[in-house]
């Protein structure tokens, strides 16, 4: 068992994600969690995450605030509070916080292939 404390948790830079501001949680060099990495992301007003296509699947939950996904297509979702989204490997999504306020997810990807 492996216990976490926030207060504990590294930051860690996600390529393209300019002034989001993420820590790990579980997983990669914090815990022994193989099935899953676990991340937190705070997301101030007016960051935009370019549209790109992952590598792998990824789930978000927003914690706090409200934020937009956007497809490739131009289709945007907007997730509040406790609103979850599973984006496949290889589908494009920006993330966009035009809310005015800050926001936060959780998100939970599968660790890397080694």
């Amino acid at each position: 068992m492996d216990i976490v404390k926030f207060e504990d948790t590294p930051f860690y830079n996600p390529p393209n994600h300019e002034g989001v501001i993420s820590r790990r949680l579980q997983g990669d060099l914090v815990s022994n969690a193989d099935f899953a990495w676990v991340g937190y992301s705070d997301f101030p007003p007016g960051v935009i995450v370019p549209m790109e296509a992952g590598t792998f699947s990824k789930v978000y939950v927003v914690t706090a605030g409200s934020l937009t996904i956007e497809q490739a297509d131009g289709t945007r979702h907007l997730l509040r509070e406790m609103d979850s989204i599973f984006i496949p490997a290889g589908e494009a999504r920006s993330v966009i916080n035009d809310s005015g306020a800050p926001a936060a997810i959780i998100v939970v990807t599968p660790p890397p292939a080694v």
